[in-house]
């Protein structure tokens, strides 16, 4: 696997309900949307057609109990219309349902609603851009939220879980009309790479959905790097992680990304007392990384931390025992490597804090100017019981100061004006976020964007990263 180079397929090429919606509503003027690095972003409104894909694991092994619930949000200023096509890992046939999203509003779905018990997967195509899909999965063990990809690719990366604490479900969904055979390999913290030969050779037809339970073969491993490899065809993929324990333990979505890279980001990371606040450098590559971890903040200078990633494997950084790096307030998070690698964080509530007391997600590579923040929910119709958007984060990484408008998606009057020293991030807090609403954030610089999700018991437990706007 060592110089793979994930190729990205045009979702419009390959998702025959885009076809079918074309038909029936006639396009406007075609704009393709360049391909983006986390595999992740919002079409332009005028585009002819867009695709997104959702696999949740929510009804197999980690996520048994659990429901999917995808959130799409668009940005187009009339409503959009769509169909969702929902597969099942238990080969059902395929069912299709009309979709729409109000203009600059939200709407959420159940894909297995109606369905048989189990895991599925669901792809929307939609006549026209600016729509995005946020997958939700929620059940006893906890809640976790995740993008759903905008684009397909032959290769995916998903740095994070463990199968020491709990079971580890990797789901593989084929969206496009041709088959995928799909390899997958392991990196551990021991340094030994594990292919076993069931996961080598998976074929997953089109339109298909193939959920496989890690803990058979990945045994007593504290942290993983997924490495999904289509030899030929293209896929996404995900990872469902739930920790042993009572309900409320913990339960992670954890998105693939396309390709490794040299720099990954965090928006906003907040170490408490008595919790811990892990990174996950995993290296695909068969030379060690040098690895660089530096904290942004607004009210002083913390030391950055360089650790070494021996080649394919995966090693833990403890950002919240590093002596000089901040409790209880807020920092953005910057990894640079000397090889490309991936990025994950994982968050452990201190002893008695509410559930959900653990949850973990993956870094993103992308700076932007303007951003799409996604809320869970709508007013009155929170996704989980008493959901909040508890904070959002703009971190600027730059050399320059960023000035930063942050708007509902809606419309109104801006929330928030702010300058964003380089290297420093700021937050607005709950006061500044009422109301369960989607917002715009906009920069005269590139900026990084991650919004934290409650109630949870420690912050970065559930949170969604901002989605960046095309065009």
């Amino acid at each position: 696997m060592p110089g793979r180079t994930a190729v990205l397929v045009g979702v419009a090429a390959v998702v025959g309900g885009v076809a079918l919606l074309a038909a029936a509503v006639p396009p406007p003027a075609p704009a393709t949307p360049p391909l983006v690095e986390d595999g992740v972003a919002v079409a332009p409104a005028g585009a002819a057609a867009s695709s997104l894909f959702c696999a949740t694991g929510a009804g197999a092994g980690a996520g048994a109990g659990a429901t999917g619930v995808v959130l799409l949000t668009s940005t187009a200023d009339t409503e959009v219309h769509g169909v969702m096509t929902t597969v099942r890992a238990d080969g059902g046939p395929p069912v299709r349902r009309n979709v729409v999203v109000p203009a600059r509003g939200q709407t959420s779905v159940i894909p297995a609603q109606g369905l048989p018990a189990g895991a599925t997967a669901a792809s929307f195509a939609f006549a026209g851009g600016g729509v995005t899909a946020t997958a939700v999965v929620g059940g006893a063990a906890g809640w976790s939220a995740a993008p759903c990809p905008s684009q397909v690719a032959s290769q995916w990366d998903i740095p994070g879980g463990g199968t020491t604490d709990g079971r580890l479900d990797l789901s593989l969904f084929n969206p496009t009309a041709a088959p995928a055979v799909v390899d997958v390999t392991f990196l551990t913290t021991g340094g030994a790479v594990l292919v076993p030969q069931a996961y080598q050779g998976i074929t997953v037809g089109p339109g298909q959905l193939v959920v496989e339970s890690l803990n058979d073969y990945v045994q007593q491993q504290a942290a993983v790097a997924t490495l999904v490899q289509a030899t030929s065809g293209a896929l996404v993929a995900t990872v469902l992680h739930r920790p042993n324990g009572p309900d409320g333990a913990g339960l992670s979505l954890l998105a693939g990304v396309p390709a490794p890279s040299t720099i990954w980001r965090f928006g906003e990371t907040t170490a408490v007392a008595g919790g811990a606040v892990d990174l996950v450098l995993a290296d695909p590559a068969t030379t060690s990384a040098t690895v660089t971890v530096s904290a942004g903040l607004p009210s002083a200078t913390v030391v950055p931390r360089t650790v070494t990633v021996a080649g394919r494997s995966v090693s833990l950084l403890r950002l919240s025992a590093i002596p000089g790096w901040p409790l209880g307030v807020p920092y953005a998070v910057t990894v640079r490597s000397s090889v490309p690698v991936v990025v994950g964080r994982s968050v452990a509530a201190p002893p008695g804090a509410p559930a959900p007391r653990a949850g973990a997600g993956t870094a993103g590579s992308t700076t932007a100017k303007t951003w799409l923040v996604v809320a869970p929910g709508r007013p009155g119709n929170p996704i989980v019981g008493g959901a909040t958007m508890a904070s959002l984060a703009v971190a600027d990484p730059g050399a320059s100061p960023a000035d930063v408008v942050v708007e509902p998606l809606a419309g109104g009057a801006p929330v928030a004006r702010l300058r964003v020293a380089p290297g420093s991030l700021a937050v607005l807090g709950p006061s500044q976020l009422t109301g369960l609403r989607p917002f715009v954030v906009s920069s005269d610089v590139p900026v990084v964007v991650e919004g934290d999700l409650g109630p949870t018991g420690a912050p970065g437990i559930a949170f969604t990263n901002g989605v960046p706007l095309i065009g």
